[in-house]
């Protein structure tokens, strides 16, 4: 509502058109708006003002796309569409300028200066970026662990059956040993996502093991750090502080990349930084829908 409550909550499945295609992803946006109204108990109706916040939303296509559907469904009197790194900063920065940094399964920093200049950095997708995410870690632990069963790579002079990162590693996939991933993770069902969720084994490892937690978990962390700082410098922020709103469910659950990302971010940056948590990035959308909405009175 205007005060910021949430009513509702819907969830489905991906929506960024890219990855998932354009029917399944609209088919998810329709699944989530629908269930949202159900779950506030409330009709389905045009609303007054609606903001989506969408990975992959904030090129020309998809815009166009997604305006569309919109229309077409009357969802909205005045729609707000904008990636959901915006989201973030709307949420976790105290006058919605400043960078935000997601890292979910997938990862993105974007920013906002006080002129309503934007700028971004990441957000390539798992072919070639993601870097700092649950599925750039997951990949980069996968890579580690056949190396070491392999012999390429010292496994800190333990057995490979007592490795900390391969015996996480089996029981994630359900497994017995490292010459099942092959057939396992190329098969059916392991997709991105799935992939992703492998990350949870990587960070337990990591509690024993040095090796994983700096060279993976450390770099993660930086890797964000750098594309905080790629979007301060494209904004060509001035000011002596930079506000950081830090969301997405990995980063937020893994204090060594959290911690790496706000150890590294400074001395990359020369800014001082003042981070905040956004577990809830909707209310940044909330926040945005209202901004639209007294904007036309």
């Amino acid at each position: 509502d205007r005060v910021g409550n949430i009513l509702g909550r819907g969830f489905s499945g991906p929506s960024n058109i890219k990855s998932a295609g354009v029917d399944a992803a609209l088919g998810a946006l329709e699944k989530a708006i629908h269930s949202a109204f159900q779950d506030a108990r409330l009709p389905r109706r045009r609303v007054s003002s609606a903001c989506l916040g969408l990975a992959g939303a904030d090129r020309r296509e998809d815009k166009e796309i997604i305006d569309l559907w919109s229309r077409r469904n009357d969802l909205t009197e005045t729609l707000t569409l904008v990636n959901d790194g915006e989201l973030v900063i709307a949420a976790g920065t105290p006058e919605g300028v400043g960078v935000g940094v997601i890292a979910g399964t997938g990862s993105i920093a974007v920013g906002r200066d006080r002129a309503g200049g934007i700028a971004r950095a990441g957000g390539w997708g798992h072919i070639f970026g993601d870097e700092g995410s649950a599925y750039g870690v997951a990949v980069a632990g996968l890579r580690l662990a056949v190396r070491r069963a392999d012999g390429r790579v010292a496994s800190n002079n333990r057995r490979i059956s007592d490795d900390p990162l391969i015996s996480h590693l089996c029981r994630a996939i359900e497994v017995d040993e490292p010459a099942a991933f092959v057939s396992v993770l190329y098969g059916p069902g392991w997709d991105r996502a799935k992939i992703a969720s492998l990350a949870p084994a990587i960070v337990k490892a990591a509690e024993d093991d040095d090796e994983v937690r700096e060279a993976i978990l450390m770099v993660a962390g930086r890797e964000l750090a750098l594309a905080a700082a790629a979007v301060a410098r494209a904004l060509d922020w001035s000011e002596p502080s930079l506000p950081l709103a830090i969301a997405g469910s990995f980063v937020l659950g893994c204090s060594m990349v959290e911690k790496s990302l706000l150890e590294h971010l400074p001395a990359i940056a020369f800014l001082d930084v003042e981070p905040s948590r956004v577990p809830h990035p909707v209310r940044g959308a909330i926040a945005l829908a209202s901004r639209a909405l007294d904007s036309r009175s």
